[in-house]
């Protein structure tokens, strides 16, 4: 329930992907009102009638920056609303990407040099390789759903934080993707307390009263599609469920830095199907690997930081590989043996072109 133009009005808060946060009339559907809460670049405003005002290049034919990207500027991540402030707790971010709409969209096609297409990518719009001009961003916004209005912030590293939790202690709590979780004041965005959790947090908590003690738990445990490839920290862990108490003296447990040490060396492989073997790998791996030895990895590898044995068998991994239950797909009838190759040859030339150089002696060490 809250009170619009001076009536009370029972209400569904909605903030979807697209970037604008939409309050309804529950009773009957009617629209009420929608206002960006982030920077939007394919509409305008919403009209009466609850229709987005869109601008030409929405729906164009050039390459363009989607902010937001296809990662939504709110995704799955519970947002909370607190009755007492008569806020919304919402985890919103930037992901924006570069890309081009597909006219001619060819279901499952396979075409070396487009975005994970041996993959299943049909979304009908490919993923350039040219950056965007908008830098990521992550935030904890407190919005005011009457006013339309952001009432506070907080600023992160990055994008893809956890959902929120507010009580009537007036507090709000959050995990963030580098690794902590965090009290605020829910009326000012005060930081009153925070625990680090040793990678980055996705879940919402959840708190409860046990002979009379509150706890406070949250799932900490880094993954989800932005979570695949990219990370804000330095450390990882299994998934942990963690319990705040006042006055509790537990230890937390021992955190594990994350593997960046040790790039790929020694796989065998013919420079000249580098060029052939990074398109395939665009097709193929890139979308859940990244970039081997360049990106950090996600909760899944990065090729670049694997054993030998691995990538010079990679044929076995590719092709009704012991990861498909997992979630790794299977590229028998996508790709060719030769293609495994030529994929060899891209990541370990890669991790080849990165690897730090020796400086050359002077001589004057001997000295």
């Amino acid at each position: 329930m809250i009170v619009s133009h001076g009536v009370p009005r029972k209400v569904i808060l909605h903030a979807p992907k697209n970037g604008f946060f939409f309050v309804i009339d529950r009773t009957n559907g009617k629209f009420i009102s929608a206002k960006n809460f982030v920077d939007v670049n394919w509409a305008t405003d919403y009209d009466a009638n609850g229709r987005p005002i869109e601008v030409p290049a929405a729906r164009g034919d050039e390459a363009y920056d989607s902010i937001p990207g296809p990662y939504g500027a709110h995704n799955w991540h519970p947002m909370s609303f607190n009755p007492q402030t008569g806020l919304v707790y919402l985890p919103a971010q930037g992901v924006p990407l570069n890309l081009t709409p597909e006219k001619n969209l060819t279901h499952n096609e396979v075409a070396p040099g487009k975005f994970a297409s041996a993959a299943g990518w049909n979304v009908g719009f490919m993923l350039n390789a040219t950056p965007p001009k908008a830098p990521a961003f992550g935030r904890l916004l407190a919005w005011d759903p009457v006013k339309q209005k952001e009432a506070w912030r907080a600023e992160y590293v990055a994008p893809w934080n956890g959902g929120t939790l507010t009580t009537a202690g007036n507090l709000v709590f959050q995990g963030t993707a580098d690794g902590r979780f965090i009290a605020y004041n829910a009326t000012t965005g005060e930081k009153l307390w925070e625990s680090p959790t040793g990678t980055g947090v996705v879940a919402a908590a959840s708190t409860y009263l046990i002979d009379g003690v509150q706890y406070v738990s949250v799932a900490v445990g880094w993954g989800g599609i932005f979570g695949i490839a990219v990370r804000a920290t330095e450390l990882q862990s299994p998934g942990t469920v963690y319990t705040f108490a006042l006055n509790g003296k537990a230890a937390l447990p021992t955190f594990v830095k994350y593997q960046t040490e040790g790039l790929l060396e020694g796989v065998k492989y013919d420079p000249k199907d580098v060029p052939e073997g990074t398109a395939i790998y665009v097709a193929a791996c890139a979308q859940c690997h990244g970039v081997p030895g360049v990106d950090k990895g996600g909760n899944i590898k990065n090729l670049g930081y694997v054993s030998t044995e691995t990538i010079a068998n990679l044929k076995d991994f590719v092709f009704k590989g012991p990861f498909r239950d997992q979630g790794m797909p299977d590229f028998t009838g996508k790709l060719k043996e030769e293609d495994i190759v030529k994929i060899q040859a891209f990541i370990q030339g890669t991790a080849d072109a990165i690897r730090p150089k020796e400086t050359p002696s002077t001589g004057q060490d001997k000295q």
